[in-house]
């Protein structure tokens, strides 16, 4: 995990669909999207991720509340995972988003935890779990994709 971003860490938005090859890289598209910060609700953030490794120009958001909700997470997993099936070699990217600073909570954890076994339950290929808060971006679960440090 790493500290606090400043606005010169912030990629430039047009490099949001730049090839992911790393957790690192992830971040990077992560960080071009969100921009500087600055969340005023929680949502659970989601963009799926073609086989060119581009992450795809549609950002979809689910307002959450602050502990792991299993059935919305369910709900979720069976639609991406009807999308899915009409998308060979896809996979999601999920990204937490909440205001406040500092490191990761215990909530953020478990949501991280929640959302990967249910997407394992569900056959959903995901990305590692990231979080966003008003001064970091973190990597938060492993996932099941296919990113792989140093491909």
């Amino acid at each position: 995990m790493l500290g606090a971003m400043t606005t010169r860490d912030i990629p430039p938005a047009d490099t949001a669909t730049d090839p992911i090859g790393s957790t690192a890289d992830l971040r990077q598209r992560w960080r071009a999207l969100m921009g500087p910060g600055g969340f005023g609700e929680r949502l659970l953030r989601f963009v799926f991720v073609g086989p060119d490794r581009r992450m795809l120009k549609i950002l979809s958001d689910v307002p959450v509340d602050r502990y792991p909700q299993p059935g919305l997470v369910r709900n979720l997993m069976v639609a991406l995972r009807e999308i899915l099936d009409a998308r060979e070699g896809h996979t999601v990217a999920l990204l937490l988003t909440r205001p406040g600073e500092g490191a990761v909570c215990p909530s953020d954890r478990r949501w991280a935890q929640l959302l990967t076994e249910i997407a394992a339950e569900f056959g959903v290929p995901i990305e590692p779990v990231c979080l966003a808060t008003d001064d970091r971006l973190l990597i938060l679960e492993s996932g099941s994709g296919q990113v792989a440090v140093g491909r």
